[in-house]
């Protein structure tokens, strides 16, 4: 599904039980938990559902 291009727009996605957040129209993401929460640079900004999700993978191995 692509993503709606407008910054007041954002996804919330679950992956392996953690559930990480995302603000449209920008390369950042984080991870939703209480506390602190854990700041995910993505390599670009994605358009579509299914490249944030490959894009939060990439960035959470390691």
């Amino acid at each position: 599904m692509e993503l709606i291009q407008d910054p007041r727009c954002y996804t919330d996605i679950c992956i392996d039980g953690k559930w990480f957040h995302h603000d449209h129209c920008t390369d950042t993401a984080y991870m939703l938990w209480g506390g602190t929460t854990p700041h995910i640079q993505l390599d670009k900004t994605p358009k579509t559902e299914n490249e944030l999700i490959d894009l939060l993978n990439h960035a959470n191995r390691g």
